[in-house]
């Protein structure tokens, strides 16, 4: 009874510190919104208060945004907190704070260790993932319910798959394959599987919209990977026609280039030296683990037992999201792959118990290392990229009945007077004049209320 109590209280502790890291300072550290987080934030402000996006779509499915089309779940959500807390930094991170906590306990619950809570309480990825309002963050966190309740047996389980779809795209890959392992290893009721197949078609075709737009970040459509393409195949056909048909094909040109991308994503430099290379998704000189987790993992790979065979699928699967796209690897994309490294990883340390005083005399170090470049480091670096004394100005403001002029239109610079002053939806909606979609198919609202954007 003693040891069961001393768990509890070890997992108590862990859950507790996990949400201290997460939602201590929480408006300061990123020091100010990026423009997705104010994308999110805005536009469930607008809801709330007229039930229409910014662009005046009423209750849509998919939100226009700046024109990348967002998937609909953590919009709605954020709702709660706004109308709780008010349009600000807290309200708009508060499901990814809270998504983060969540995956500690769901990753536990799966696992029944303690010590892979623990790992993934710390772990830089999901710390600094749960700081920011990522809709990945809670797209696996719902993923990871989802999956306790189906290993319970719990059809339950489908459902926060599906919300999981509703919330990141990278879902809408990712869980139906990985469906297919669990439907093989573990054969689940034909109705309810056959039921959430059904659903989760509905919700692809629902959100087509975001379905589309996202394919123009793939290495499929990337017009420069096409060019090269059609130039290349061009010289080799002159040279050897047969040999060209066979093996300088599209199949053969883009498969090379995803494996090639696949395989980046299990690269020392995305996962313990650097991350991806978008400012927005790292801590500088910091990867998404520790180096020794990494380590751990690879030979907990060998010692791995129980679930084995859907573990090794989730390990398999969880990079290809990120594999088809031109910007590979990226962390976002990959956010599936994070859980999983982390339960190889305890799985390894039970093999090397006795050297435990060591490995956390190691990780500790590792731990303070990126405290301290994140703490320290990472709000210096970062504010070149967000919006940090924008933010304090715009406050400053927003009392003011005098007009207000910035610069910079196409950085979705309209998103942070939206945010910060607040503009109400409603006079947006009305006198917002928007520019045209840019190459990417962005558009930015330069006039509107009495803010005016220029160049």
């Amino acid at each position: 009874m003693s040891g069961r109590s001393s768990l509890r209280r070890s997992i108590l502790i862990i859950i507790v510190l996990a949400a201290i890291i997460r939602f201590i300072g929480l408006s300061s550290l990123p020091p100010a919104l990026n423009r997705d987080e104010a994308a999110l934030g805005y536009n469930a402000y607008s809801i709330l208060k007229t039930a229409k996006d910014e662009h005046g779509q009423f209750l849509p499915l998919s939100f226009k945004s700046i024109g990348d089309y967002k998937m609909p779940l953590y919009i709605y959500a954020t709702i709660i907190p706004v109308k709780l807390f008010g349009l600000n930094d807290f309200s708009i991170r508060f499901w990814s704070a809270l998504a983060g906590v969540v995956s500690v306990i769901m990753i536990y619950l799966i696992t029944k260790k303690p010590l892979v809570a623990f790992l993934m309480a710390l772990n830089p990825w999901a710390v600094f993932y749960s700081r920011i309002a990522f809709e990945a963050n809670l797209a696996l966190a719902l993923f990871l319910v989802g999956l306790w309740l189906l290993l319970k047996k719990k059809p339950l389980g489908y459902i926060f798959w599906l919300l999981a779809c509703l919330t990141y795209s990278s879902a809408l890959i990712f869980i139906p394959l990985f469906f297919i392992f669990y439907y093989w290893r573990y054969r689940p009721k034909i109705i309810p599987s056959s039921l959430f197949l059904v659903s989760f078609s509905l919700i692809f075709i629902g959100l087509w919209q975001v379905s589309s737009q996202k394919q123009n970040i793939t290495v499929f459509s990337d017009p420069y990977l096409i060019d090269t393409y059609n130039k290349e195949r061009t010289l080799q056909y002159q040279k050897n026609p047969l040999k060209t048909k066979l093996f300088y094909n599209k199949y053969v040109y883009f498969g090379k280039i995803v494996a090639i991308n696949y395989l980046t994503t299990f690269s020392p430099k995305f996962l313990v030296l650097k991350g991806d290379n978008h400012p927005w998704h790292q801590i500088p000189k910091v990867g998404n683990f520790y180096f020794l987790e990494i380590i751990l993992a690879l030979i907990g790979l060998l010692k791995l037992k129980k679930n084995r065979l859907l573990f090794f699928a989730w390990l398999l699967l969880a990079p290809l999201t990120s594999a088809i796209t031109i910007d590979a690897p990226h962390s976002t994309r990959s956010i599936f792959l994070l859980p999983i490294i982390l339960i190889f990883a305890s799985a390894g340390l039970q093999k090397f118990k006795k050297f435990l005083p060591a490995i956390a005399i190691i990780y500790f170090i590792n731990v303070a290392y990126v405290s301290y470049q994140y703490l320290k480091v990472y709000p210096i670096k970062v504010a070149g990229s967000l919006p940090v004394g924008l933010k304090e100005q715009l406050i400053s403001l927003r009392n003011s009945s005098e007009p207000i002029y910035l610069t910079n239109v196409h950085d979705s610079t309209y998103l942070y007077p939206l945010v910060y002053l607040p503009i109400d939806p409603k006079l947006f909606q009305q006198t917002a004049v928007w520019t045209l979609p840019d190459t990417a198919g962005l558009t930015h609202a330069y006039q509107f209320a009495n803010v005016t954007i220029s160049d």
